[in-house]
């Protein structure tokens, strides 16, 4: 018989429905284990998905909601860009984000925020901001690229902490397998007529 047929047919031996006298209790827990885990972690790929198209859906549901009620506009930098506050610089890190003084017009008056910008951003360029219906600064609306990472790096975490759950009770369960099965053993060879000395490993 070729190596090809015969590696399912051990696979199958090795199920927990196997007749084998040899197998004991613990060996069918484990194998049992593994066939629930591969079945569990398969599963969870199109609930995992579709838990992540329901969270694209619904970010997507709140962008189109803000597009309505928000608008871009154009704004002026009034000083440079830097990372902290005047007079005080930071080290260039995402933690501090470059930041900068920017002025807009909105309903007849003149606002003036500040906002994050990019880090050689200098006075007197022109960025865009995001006002609400009442000429409020708002953060700019999530957009579909960003939406769509969002949603797949939740389906990914889902399926990701749902395989690592099982993987570690499946290691806790064959570690206390372990030990019941090596207690049985030293309990059975101990019951054995040896010679005195004969230790068991």
């Amino acid at each position: 018989m070729s190596e090809t047929c015969a590696a399912p047919i051990r696979l199958w031996r090795l199920g927990p429905w196997s007749r084998n006298p040899l197998m004991r209790g613990c060996d069918r827990l484990r194998s049992a284990m593994v066939l629930i885990g591969v079945f569990f972690v398969l599963m969870m790929i199109p609930l995992a998905a579709a838990y992540g198209t329901e969270t694209y859906s619904r970010l997507d549901q709140q962008t189109r909601a803000e597009l309505a009620t928000q608008h871009p506009t154009p704004a002026t930098l009034v000083d440079d860009s830097r990372t902290g506050s005047a007079g005080e610089p930071l080290p260039a890190s995402p933690q501090y984000q470059a930041h900068a003084r920017v002025q807009w017009s909105a309903n007849g008056q003149t606002h003036t925020a500040d906002v994050p910008t990019e880090s050689a951003a200098k006075a007197g360029q022109t960025v865009t901001v995001w006002l609400d219906q009442s000429g409020d600064l708002v953060p700019a609306p999530e957009t579909g690229s960003q939406n769509a990472a969002t949603a797949v790096s939740v389906a990914c975490g889902i399926w990701v902490t749902a395989t690592g759950g099982y993987c570690l009770l499946f290691l806790v369960v064959h570690w206390v397998a372990s030990r019941r099965q090596q207690a049985q053993l030293t309990r059975e060879w101990n019951e054995l007529d040896r010679p005195p000395g004969w230790h068991v490993s």
